[in-house]
């Protein structure tokens, strides 16, 4: 099998670039096969890319493919890959070298099969904006949900680019919904991918792999908004789906799951699909996340009475579960809105972990809410302010933005009123309507 020759080059794409040499050996020095797999390589070493372009077509046309391996074809496709970054290339050679690399690839697909191989395939048509959409949607489809987590963040924003400009942008008018569904199913199962990858990235303390996946999460939704701009299309294309869900109760929980977290995600909630959505979820299976769903729902339609209800069995059903901290800020934003302050604080003094700045906001408030009624003397009711912004600060370093350290101050006792009653600066106050003390301060 014969290249179509060695000429100049272009920039090609950032992934091909991203190749490395792999090392390579010969089978005989005696033979045409052995002989020119080991001059290509002697070159490639030495960074002359044409010349170890020349002996490398030389090694397949002796070798074929059955005397040759992977690392033969990902060496080929690394030095063409080189040749493209050279200055001068033509319309003409551009197309012949991508149709060499395209060769390289299909090559190497007949004697081994990687799923990473095989993306890198379908992300090179796609950035060389191939019209063959069949053949990548057959690469993608046989590596994509094999790599999961695992593929490259360029995998993840070429196949959904391709979602949208060939798939979606070029169906036809009575294909439009068809074609929309299939994005938005992709875009969920793919967002979950990449906050894996995150995920184990973090935990690997990979910066630049984090910044790489949270980049793609960014590219998928931009695109996204592209064929989901409001709330309306996603209730259009769900409605559907409430007829279709899986009859196996494990598979319909887990869909149900998914688009509601969507619908969330897009602050859809007070949409009527994710109320059915929700009872949906409750009747296969009430869990706690089953009725956190049923609490935004409510509180989304201004029913708050019924949202602290369902946060309220959300977290009696999760516990000490992964999502404990997130379903008791929403109980107790829920109770504040209620006007049930000492409710709201002693479930927000519960929270820990990413909303515990939120949460000692909520205590902060609490207390300043019901300060003039909490205490026998006015400068009791007033020391409740300064108990106030101790939960200001604290909050504060728990991360909390946006808000004055000196929050609540302005309503505390002056210096002359806490004289008057002999508090000094510094002075320990209690304050019975919480059970705390805090410090009097001018």
């Amino acid at each position: 099998m014969k290249l179509k020759g060695i000429i100049g080059s272009i920039v090609l794409t950032l992934f091909i670039g991203s190749v490395s040499i792999a090392q390579d050996s010969t089978s005989s020095d005696s033979d045409d096969c052995g002989k020119y797999r080991s001059l290509y390589f002697q070159y490639l070493k030495q960074k002359m890319y044409q010349d170890a372009a020349n002996f490398w077509n030389k090694a397949w046309e002796y070798c074929g493919n059955e005397g040759s391996d992977a690392k033969f074809f990902t060496n080929g496709r690394y030095i063409y890959s080189k040749l493209m970054r050279e200055d001068g290339v033509t319309e003409e050679q551009e197309k012949a070298l991508n149709d060499t690399l395209y060769a390289i690839f299909e090559a190497r697909m007949k004697i081994e099969n990687d799923p990473e191989w095989t993306a890198d395939y379908a992300s090179a048509l796609v950035s060389n904006k191939s019209k063959d959409f069949a053949k990548i949607d057959s690469l993608f489809a046989a590596s994509i949900p094999v790599l999961k987590s695992d593929a490259k963040s360029s995998h993840v924003k070429k196949y959904f680019q391709h979602l949208i400009i060939n798939k979606f942008n070029e169906a036809p008018a009575e294909e439009k919904e068809d074609a929309r569904t299939i994005v938005i199913e992709e875009y969920i199962v793919l967002s979950e991918y990449v906050g894996t990858a995150t995920k184990k990235a973090m935990e690997a303390e990979d910066e630049k792999e984090v910044q790489r996946q949270k980049g793609a999460q960014a590219f998928l939704d931009k695109y996204f908004l592209k064929i989901a701009q409001d709330c309306a299309v996603l209730e259009g294309v769900f409605e559907k789906k409430l007829a279709s869900l899986p009859t196996d109760k494990d598979a319909k929980k887990k869909k149900v799951e998914n688009y509601l977290n969507l619908l969330d995600q897009k602050n859809c909630q007070s949409t009527a699909v994710y109320g059915q959505f929700v009872d949906t979820l409750i009747s296969v299976d009430p869990t706690a996340s089953a009725y956190y769903f049923g609490g935004s729902y409510a509180l989304k339609n201004d029913n708050i009475s019924k949202a602290t209800d369902y946060f309220g069995k959300a977290v009696e059903l999760e516990g000490e579960g992964e999502n404990k901290d997130k379903y008791l800020y929403s109980l107790a934003s829920t109770q504040y809105s209620q006007g049930s302050y000492k409710s709201a604080f002693r479930t927000a003094k519960q929270v820990e972990g990413e909303y515990k700045g939120d949460a000692l906001y909520i205590c902060a408030n609490s207390i300043a809410a019901t300060a003039n009624s909490c205490g026998t003397s006015t400068l009791e009711r007033k020391a409740n302010f300064w108990l106030a912004n101790d939960y200001i600060n604290r909050a504060i370093a728990a991360g909390k933005e946006g808000v004055s350290s000196s929050k609540y101050l302005s309503s505390a006792p002056t210096s002359t009123e806490a004289f008057g009653e002999g508090v000094s600066a510094g002075a320990s106050i209690n304050c019975s309507c919480w059970g705390e003390s805090t410090t009097a301060r001018f």
